[in-house]
């Protein structure tokens, strides 16, 4: 990938109330956060993925924890996304991210 092109790739974020909390977890990278809501749990998760692939692009592993977690890497922004509903939770909330990538991940 040259440098300055952008690639994408899919997510799927889940988010489950606990308690008084709305608990907020990426399936396919294992990051997890909460908020007061499913607005700011899913904003807060948005955040601690980008701080993750940031930090996995700083440690220069990034393009080896994608393949080996199998995740597919776009060069284009997918435009229609569909969740596979497997057994989530009664009530949680499942939602594709569209996140973009930028650096050395080719």
């Amino acid at each position: 990938m040259e440098r300055g092109e952008v690639k994408y790739i899919v997510l799927t974020f889940l988010i489950e109330q606990e308690s008084q909390f709305y608990v907020s977890k990426c399936l396919e990278l294992g990051v997890a956060s909460f908020g007061d809501d499913e607005k700011e749990a899913y904003e807060n998760l948005a955040d601690a993925v980008e701080v993750y692939l940031n930090t996995l692009e700083d440690l220069g592993t990034a393009r080896e924890v994608l393949r080996d977690k199998e995740i597919q890497i776009y060069s284009y922004k997918p435009a229609t996304l569909e969740v596979k509903r497997a057994k989530f939770p009664i009530g949680s909330c499942v939602r594709p991210y569209v996140q973009s990538l930028q650096g050395a991940y080719a």
